[in-house]
């Protein structure tokens, strides 16, 4: 009888404490509704100490922390912030597994609270459990990509291309990602899109020398110059090749793909600013840009019947990222359009 009298107060005091958590409960998401977030959390956080089992409160916590946390800030203020969120639903996975909210929430928050080396490590032990977990991939490019780190981005790109080589689409999202890169290292300059190395044919001809020397060589154009930071020579060649590698695997699959087509032209271009000072070594690639700026122009071409039907309707944005580009010049205007070309995420 006295064990069980015991067992009956352990019950009574333990229905007590939940009832206090809830009232505090309650009292938070009063101050939540208020806007009073900090209020919020010391109410929560007394439920907390007051009955540690409830999962709707850990919810709210995070919640109310989230609300506190300012996009793209930083300082101890996010940080604690941060921590106080990650913290809430790192326990509302622990005491309410089944409800997906909690993981959902706790991965936001990572990424919203720019804890990209934590992020990176939970996708990298899902991708080693499996090599070819495309979520775990996915999660690895979002995460190299916000944190700016390129080489990293476009492993995972390529990995996820190189899983699905039947996948037009993933290979194009290669080279449209090369592309951007070198057109924001270097490539976006218009002088360069305009520059023409080779001798200008209606330059005066060089001035003679008497008999037994050599005549003077035409003066060679002084090219524009890349910045600190820009991609050039080799590395620029390169990730070139590899964007057109690409490219071309895409063009495999569907070789009607104009959006392919149109940067094959834009890559090939900036291939060719690697060799402003070697105009022989220019010239093939610009060759080469202009070829396929053909195919993406013809491609892109409606059918006559198409053209009846459908006269008036804009282009497509992959259909402009291409410009006429058969002087020089004109090259820039296919840059300037390719800006609003778009890889598949």
């Amino acid at each position: 009888m006295r064990g069980l009298g015991l067992l009956g107060l352990v019950f009574f005091a333990t229905g007590c404490s939940e009832l206090k958590a809830r009232h505090h409960a309650r009292e938070g998401n009063s101050l939540f509704l208020d806007g009073d977030y900090a209020g919020a959390v010391r109410e929560y956080e007394i439920a907390e100490q007051t009955y540690p089992g409830l999962a709707v409160v850990a919810l709210n916590k995070g919640l109310a922390c989230r609300q506190m946390m300012a996009p793209g800030g930083t300082g101890p203020e996010q940080e604690k912030a941060v921590d106080c969120a990650i913290g809430a639903f790192t326990k509302m996975k622990e005491l309410s597994p089944e409800d997906k909210r909690g993981d959902q929430l706790y991965i936001q928050t990572l990424f919203d609270g720019d804890r990209y080396d934590t992020l990176a490590k939970i996708y990298e032990k899902q991708l080693a459990a499996d090599p070819k977990d495309l979520g775990a991939i996915n999660g690895l490019i979002s995460v190299h990509s916000r944190a700016e780190h390129f080489n990293e981005a476009l492993k995972y790109t390529m990995m996820r291309a190189d899983i699905d080589q039947s996948d037009a689409e993933e290979q194009y999202a290669v080279g449209v990602m090369i592309f951007q890169r070198l057109y924001q290292k270097g490539g976006a300059d218009p002088e360069k899109a305009k520059f023409d190395p080779r001798p200008d044919p209606n330059a005066a001809p060089p001035k003679r020398k008497r008999r037994g020397r050599k005549a003077e060589p035409a003066p060679l154009k002084i090219p524009p110059a890349f910045t600190v930071g820009d991609i050039v020579g080799a590395e620029r060649v390169r990730l070139s090749d590899l964007g057109l590698k690409y490219l071309e695997r895409a063009l495999e699959i569907r070789p009607n793909y104009k959006e392919a087509m149109a940067f094959m032209n834009l890559i090939y271009r900036q291939k060719s600013f690697a060799y402003l000072e070697r105009p022989a070594e220019w010239e093939p690639l610009f060759n080469a840009a202009n070829e396929w700026l053909a195919k993406a122009t013809q491609a892109a071409a409606p059918t006559p019947a198409a053209a009846a039907g459908e006269a008036g309707t804009p282009p497509a944005a992959g259909e402009t990222a291409a410009a006429d580009a058969s002087k020089p010049g004109d090259a820039a205007k296919a840059d300037e359009k390719a800006k609003q070309a778009q890889a598949k995420p």
